[in-house]
């Protein structure tokens, strides 16, 4: 029989802490323990412990590995001593395709080697097994702990991400007015590699008779708010270039400048991209969060043609139009929490193309950020894999 659980105030806490982040939403736990018995009592723990978390349980390690390539998973807990694979070759073959994915070595056998190799390996907890119920709620702090660790680290890889390959030019200067960062737009509008200019100094790339209205305007205004204009700039060449242009401060004197080029060769530019999205073998959508109802804006040909709409009765809806009454509704439940969180997401339901025939669509959704971070569009790349399911 199994004990009650005490209650704990510092668990309860940690719970509102994962709320409030957001941590706690939708974590799914692979478990992977030989001993059935002793996996159902882990399963039954930490389902008491966090309500929230689904644990997915496995007592052999190669089927572990077959279902994280299938299913999205939060975070592994493993035992050490298995047949065919221990914790620490499991873990291997895991950080070949997941290197940052949580994975808690839980085991019953400890050792200072052990813990030693687990670390080295990059476990990222080590926890052993012991008799009381108070390991449970342990073994769950572990859990949210790590989970939020790499979701937040994931978010912050996803804005950096975001800022590099984002259309405008942003760069970031200390406050002696040297580059100490720029992305690769930047230095293109530029016309310079982006290591050329970090430590140098702004008025490098100003016309010798330029540079004036840095000091008198533009500076002071950012400082009190911020400046927003048009900037003549001189390339790597020589030749002239002129930018909407935005600078602003943070709270530590980093002064943040944003250019954007609107040219000609920025519009070919854009088109190219908007062909190259129709000519995407999978289904491409953009969405306006901004609008009511977080509507389509851009349908590629391939939605299209997996959808059997025409543009104009896609743009302006929202993506559920395509579901119906066998769709189930835990994915799109999902899908909800992600956009929510403003967080990546794939899962896979069942669609209605607009004869009525039924398609198993695989949908990824992920957030678009802006160069200050904020939320801009949501991208959904929709495949059918009805073939394989």
């Amino acid at each position: 029989m199994v004990p009650p659980l005490r209650e704990s105030g510092h668990g309860e806490s940690l719970k509102q802490e994962a709320f409030l982040s957001g941590s706690n939403s939708d974590v799914t736990v692979l478990h992977i323990e030989d001993d059935p018995a002793f996996a159902d009592l882990v399963a039954e723990f930490l389902d008491r412990e966090r309500s929230y978390f689904t644990i997915l349980t496995e007592t052999d390690p190669y089927d572990a590995l077959e279902r994280l390539q299938e299913e999205p998973i939060s975070c592994v807990v493993s035992d050490y001593e298995m047949p065919g694979l221990d914790g620490l070759a499991l873990l291997e073959r895991v950080r070949e395709d997941h290197p940052q994915l949580p994975f808690i070595l839980f085991t019953g056998r400890g050792s200072e080697e052990i813990a030693s190799d687990a670390i080295s390996a990059g476990v990222t907890e080590y926890l052993q097994k012991d008799g009381g119920t108070e390991q449970y709620e342990v073994l769950a702090n572990r859990i949210e702990q790590a989970v939020a660790r790499y979701r937040a680290e994931k978010h912050v890889e996803r804005g950096f991400q975001a800022i590099e390959t984002a259309h405008d030019g942003i760069s970031m200067l200390n406050e002696t007015g040297e580059f100490i960062y720029l992305n690769a737009s930047y230095a293109n509008i530029l016309g310079y590699e982006q290591d050329d200019l970090i430590g140098e100094h702004f008025e490098s790339i100003y016309p010798s008779t330029g540079v004036e209205n840095v000091y008198e305007e533009m500076i002071p205004q950012a400082k009190a708010d911020e400046w927003a204009g048009t900037t003549v700039y001189q390339r790597k060449d020589g030749t002239s270039v002129s930018v909407e242009h935005s600078l602003s401060f943070t709270s530590d004197g980093t002064m943040v400048c944003t250019i954007a080029e609107r040219e000609t060769e920025i519009r070919d530019t854009l088109s190219l991209r908007e062909r190259a999205m129709d000519a995407a073998p999978i289904g491409i959508v953009i969405t306006d969060p901004h609008l009511a109802d977080n509507p389509i804006i851009y349908a590629n040909d391939r939605f299209v043609e997996l959808t059997g709409y025409q543009r104009d009765e896609i743009v302006g809806r929202n993506c559920r139009f395509l579901q119906g009454p066998d769709t189930r509704r835990e994915p799109v439940a999902k899908m909800r929490r992600a956009i929510a969180s403003e967080e990546s997401v794939t899962v896979e339901l069942r669609n209605y193309r607009k004869d009525g025939a039924v398609f198993w669509n695989r949908v990824t959704i992920a957030p678009l950020f802006d160069a200050q971070g904020d939320l801009d569009h949501f991208v959904g790349f929709q495949e059918d894999v009805t073939n394989r399911r």
